[in-house]
């Protein structure tokens, strides 16, 4: 392992020099290309815009339940934790507790 880490530390990428002129033309006729294909060449494209005032009524809809529905949904789990909780600090009755040790005395 520590063998093929020394040579990959020593083998550099160097950069061609003189490409040969078959790569230019290629290079060349490739970028022209690309120029002909984009409209509008040299101007760049307008920044997309990053909010619109507009909105349709479906999309209105369906943002109004969301903002609706998120606080009913975690004031409702808030109260079932909190039941939850609550039921499980409570002591059992002593009627329970007699019950229960009236079945264990009994098996």
């Amino acid at each position: 392992m520590s063998g093929e880490a020394e040579n990959n530390a020593k083998t550099a990428i160097l950069p061609v020099q003189n490409p040969p002129a078959a790569e230019q033309a290629a290079t060349a006729s490739v970028l022209e290309d690309m120029q002909k294909a984009s409209p509008e060449a040299g101007q760049p494209e307008p920044a997309a815009e990053l909010f619109s005032w507009e909105l349709d009524p479906p999309e209105l809809a369906k943002l109004i339940s969301e903002v609706i529905t998120l606080p009913m949904v975690l004031w409702s789990t808030g109260i079932s934790l909190t039941y939850s909780l609550w039921l499980s600090s409570l002591l059992p009755a002593r009627e329970t507790i007699g019950s229960i040790k009236q079945s264990a005395d009994y098996a």
